[in-house]
């Protein structure tokens, strides 16, 4: 929105909203809460999130992987990291030979060991092997491959000749991935169970091995004990194992498989990830039988993630949450309920807040993480107080450096603004340098004004949600960091029942007053230097036209013509005429639709031209308002000989105002055939023309001649109609035949003009083309 028609254009791009676009899942969900990617990174995978898992690297860039330090240890660490690598991801089989200079290859035949060189050329030659795609006409009997079957046979072999342990159980295990890819499920369990099943010193490799024996085992319990092993032990092959674990299966029946402590706490920790609602009992599990461990921190995370879905996506949207569990029922939701539900939930983030306080921070992994999760469900449960203390505290214990940090930082700031008085809340010195450092967070930003706008400050909330535009995203960016909001006026059939934008919420939403000490503000304070001041009023000091434009057409709906025109009137020709004037036509007028085109005093759509033009005026929203008071004021002077005239025009001016008329832009930014109801304070006279119908009755009274009179009954008459079609919206409700004439019986000023003007009823009502003979008739 970089000009005030931009701002129609997004209202434009509501109907494509209303068409086909509606924002759900992760386009909704509000999270500040982010550290999987800095401190939990091999779980990332597993974020909360409405999209649910999605696979991704799990260990970061040039992080030694758990198979190279095998080799690592294997070689006495006398080979470079970067040559195990090389040979492990790149090399072939015919690459392995004494002329190679890799010094992992080197180092193995210096010291001759041929058993390992050969393992190397071997495992090799398997890789093609370890796949579904072998067959290219994807035939099941082709996943049964000869080749596979004998190098099958071989690596069993290899494995009972092997001197080594390591060689021996790595032979094993490509032979357990080489029968489960051939479909010998047997055999895979089989050589796991002689194999590694009893083995004492376990590594990457029995995790992978075990990897392939938990698909392969048909009870169910035994394969998600076995499962929940693999999710911790072997960080890249989490994501598909935890697609096997079957949380239908009963925990009891999966811990009885469990032999210590830590394996019924990996039992707790894959079952709580894979549970979207509340986890807190596995919290607990977790912690009695594994308090030192990641998982158990990871598992906190992801369960604060969800607390904030379940309260903040609401609290700040007033959208459900973006995952709708089971106690988000359905056939439940409206705004109302939606904010019950988040004081509950925010009584389960009290009952995950006591866990976290009996917690021993002497056992946990991490104690600045538990301490920051403290201060963050003491936010969640709105005691700002304690949550700013703690916070205090821990800014002097952890580095600035540190994502941590910047978490408290984004917590302190809503805390502060949350905690303020009602009427006295403001952006500090210290909160504006916290917003500056995460400006390009889109929600972060929209939620502080959030809580500026519910404490009473919605100057400083509409400047905060002006900055949207500054961070608007383009194709390859992040759409889930567009602010997506409802307010709680908005209805089941309104038109268009969420926001975007700044400019539609406050079009819709604030006062006249509001947006009249928005202007203020930003007059008196855009021009300060502070980096803060530069930031937040960057867009809408640019943007000044388009509130004096916007506090006038509040106005007009609220009939308010003088303090319409005083803020018309400070808007320049330039702004009126490339905004609403068919002669600077540019990127804003690309339909046409916005353009004064037709003088609304004199003419009226869909109807032949019958008053002549006398006061041929420059049509803008200042001069059809100061024509528009000019003829009333003629129109109440009991001494002037026309009133009738006046007030007939004054009436066509009203209902070209409407959805009806050829001037709705000094009401709307957006006009549709189709109605597009809205919440705005003037819905009503939009589209029953009850301020034209007053006119034309007054324009009646004042009449002189039958003729005219007749005219005026017949424009009452027509307004009328558009107010029964507001009421009764037509329905194709089968027991209506003609929805016309449904219209038309309920129409009593219809009745009233053939009763009281038989002889013109005809003329009046079917053809408008009458209309000039009539009016002048009016003397």
């Amino acid at each position: 929105m970089k000009n005030f028609l931009v701002f129609i254009l997004i209202l434009v791009s509501k109907s494509l909203f209303a068409c086909g676009f509606y924002p759900f899942g992760e386009e909704l969900r509000f999270s500040f809460f982010r550290l999987a990617e800095s401190r939990y990174y091999s779980y990332a995978e597993f974020n909360y999130s409405a999209n649910t898992f999605e696979p991704r690297a799990v260990y970061k860039d040039n992080e030694v992987l758990p198979n190279e330090k095998l080799w690592l240890n294997y070689c006495q660490n006398q080979v470079p990291i970067s040559d195990i690598r090389l040979v492990l991801n790149e090399l072939s089989s015919y690459d392995i030979n004494p002329s190679n200079k890799n010094k992992l290859l080197q180092y193995l035949y210096k010291i001759k060991d041929y058993e390992a060189l050969n393992y190397l050329k071997f495992a090799k030659e398997c890789e093609f092997f370890n796949s579904w795609m072998d067959d290219p006409w994807e035939r099941n009997e082709g996943m049964v491959l000869p080749k596979r079957g004998k190098l099958l046979s071989e690596a069993i072999k290899l494995s009972k000749q092997s001197k080594r342990d390591e060689l021996r159980f790595r032979y094993a295990f490509l032979a357990i991935r080489l029968a489960f890819y051939n479909q010998d499920l047997k055999t895979v369990r089989n050589i796991y169970d002689s194999v590694f099943k009893n083995d004492k010193q376990q590594n990457i490799i029995d995790y992978w091995s075990l990897y392939f024996r938990s698909l392969a085992e048909t009870d169910k319990a035994l394969a998600n004990f076995y499962a929940a092993q693999v999710f911790v032990n072997a960080p890249d092959k989490r994501f598909m194992i935890a697609q096997g674990f079957d949380s239908k299966v009963p925990l009891e029946s999966v811990l009885k498989y469990a032999k210590t402590n830590k394996e019924k706490a990996n039992i707790y920790l894959l079952a709580g990830i894979k549970k979207h609602d509340k986890t807190i009992e596995y919290l607990e599990k977790v912690y009695q039988y594994d308090s030192n461990f990641d998982g158990l921190n990871f598992l906190l995370l992801r369960e604060i993630n969800k607390i904030e879905d379940w309260v903040f996506t609401p609290y700040y949207s007033l959208f459900s949450p973006s995952i709708e569990t089971n106690s988000w029922n359905s056939d439940e939701i409206s705004i109302q309920n939606i904010l019950r539900r988040v004081e509950k939930d925010r009584t389960y983030a009290l009952k995950v807040l006591q866990f976290v306080n009996k917690v021993d921070l002497n056992k946990i992994n991490d104690s600045q993480f538990w301490k920051t999760c403290k201060a963050y469900l003491l936010f969640v449960t709105k005691d700002y107080s304690e949550s700013l203390a703690l916070i205090g505290e821990l800014e002097n214990s952890i580095k600035k450096s540190d994502l941590l940090f910047n978490q408290l930082e984004m917590l302190k700031a809503l805390a502060t603004v949350a905690n303020q008085k009602n009427g006295e809340a403001f952006i500090s010195p210290e909160i504006q340098l916290i917003i500056l450092k995460n400006k390009g967070f889109n929600k972060f930003i929209f939620a502080i004004g959030r809580e500026l706008e519910y404490k009473g400050n919605t100057t400083d909330a509409a400047l905060l949600y002006s900055k949207m535009h500054d961070n608007e995203v383009t194709e390859g960016h992040d759409y889930y960091e567009v602010a997506y909001w409802k307010t709680i006026k908005n209805k089941g059939d309104t038109y268009s029942d969420f926001y975007s934008d700044c400019f539609d919420y406050i079009n819709v939403m604030y006062t006249p007053q509001q947006v009249e000490q928005l202007i203020k503000d930003v007059r008196f304070n855009a021009t300060k230097k502070d980096e803060f001041s530069q930031w937040k009023y960057s867009f809408l000091k640019k943007q000044l036209p388009e509130l004096y434009d916007l506090v006038g057409t509040k106005y007009i709906r609220q009939n308010k013509l003088s303090k319409a025109l005083l803020n018309f009137k400070k808007v320049n020709i330039s702004f009126w005429n490339e905004r609403y004037s068919a002669w600077e036509r540019n990127n804003y007028n690309w339909d046409g639709s916005n353009v004064f085109d037709k003088n609304p005093f004199y003419e009226l759509k869909y109807t032949p031209s019958f008053i002549p033009i006398k006061d041929t005026i420059h049509l803008t929203k200042t001069s059809i308002t100061s024509q528009l008071i000019k003829y009333i004021d003629l129109a109440n002077d009991k001494k002037e000989k026309d009133r009738d005239y006046y007030y007939f025009l004054v009436a066509n001016c009203y209902y070209n105002m409407t959805q009806h008329g050829n001037a709705w832009m000094m009401r709307r930014y957006l006009w549709s055939s189709d109605g597009n109801h809205s919440i705005l304070e003037d819905e009503s006279e939009y589209f029953q023309c009850n301020l034209a119908k007053k006119y034309y009755t007054l324009a009646k009274i004042n009449a002189k001649t039958e003729k005219f009179k007749a005219l005026c009954m017949r424009m009452i008459a027509r307004c009328e109609r558009n107010r029964l079609e507001y009421l009764y919206p037509y329905t194709y409700d089968s027991k209506i035949a003609d929805y016309g004439a449904y219209i038309l019986s309920k129409n009593k000023y219809y009745s009233d003009l053939k009763n009281d003007y038989s002889a013109d009823y005809i003329k009046l009502t079917s053809d408008c083309s009458y209309f000039e003979d009539y009016f002048r008739g009016r003397r």
